[in-house]
């Protein structure tokens, strides 16, 4: 076990730029990253700060035009950071809506992730519709664009949206492979549900100062897909 230098020339162990620990094991060698200095972790909260502070004003000004019809000095004027970091950090336009499609999506999908799956695929399919549902309130101006789309109909769907997609879809696919949908037609009974969530998010979404009843969702989740699902005389819409 050794510590490797950065080759920086300094006597001291700070005066490594990275410090690594190698260790052999049965199946070979792999590093372990040791605790960066303090000016390391302070570069990188920096780089993190300025990162989070584009992608924000970023999406800030995609809801604000309705799509990316948005300059990069409009960018810089919002984010407080200059052209030359923006390009820094992200290449360029294209890049910069990617990065900020891919970090919003994979909000998403850490959301989904924590749902608990059990043997019952309409619980399942309603732990997916709450954390849904509750990506887009704390999401706000994000969700707003997502359903606003894309005005050049470009399809820049990251690989985390695919993701949450088809981690959302399972349950629904298990009900219609189970033969527990009322309509011969799935892609139409999914999309009359999603239509319905859509609803009731953007309701809340863009009236937040309104009185919504605690037991919306719920109930209006329950009376849809008691007109979708096949009863089977166990418990709610089930």
């Amino acid at each position: 076990m050794g510590a490797v230098p950065s080759g920086s020339g300094r006597g001291s162990s700070l005066g490594y730029n990275v410090l690594i620990l190698t260790f052999t094991s049965l199946y070979g060698y792999y590093t372990v990253p040791m605790q960066l200095t303090p000016a390391e972790t302070r570069r990188r909260r920096q780089r993190e700060e300025a990162r989070r502070a584009i992608l924000d004003a970023t999406e800030s000004l995609m809801v604000q035009s309705g799509g990316e019809d948005f300059s990069i000095r409009q960018l810089a004027e919002r984010c407080g950071y200059t052209p030359p970091t923006i390009y820094h950090y992200f290449g360029d336009k294209q890049g910069l809506v990617d990065a900020l499609l891919e970090e919003r999506f994979a909000r998403l999908l850490a959301m989904v992730e924590e749902v608990e799956i059990g043997e019952d695929p309409v619980e399942n399919l309603r732990a997916m519709v709450d954390a849904f549902m509750a990506f887009g309130r704390r999401n706000p101006a994000f969700y707003r664009l997502i359903v606003a789309g894309s005005p050049s109909g470009v399809d820049r769907t990251p690989a985390s949206a695919e993701a949450a997609r088809e981690r959302m879809s399972k349950p629904w696919n298990d009900l219609h492979r189970a033969g527990r949908l009322h309509d011969d037609d799935p892609l139409a009974a999914s999309q009359s549900l999603w239509s319905v969530l859509h609803g009731l998010t953007a309701l809340q979404v863009g009236r937040p100062d309104h009185e919504w009843a605690p037991d919306l969702n719920r109930v209006a989740v329950d009376a849809m897909l008691r007109g979708l699902l096949r009863p089977t005389g166990r418990g709610r819409a089930n």
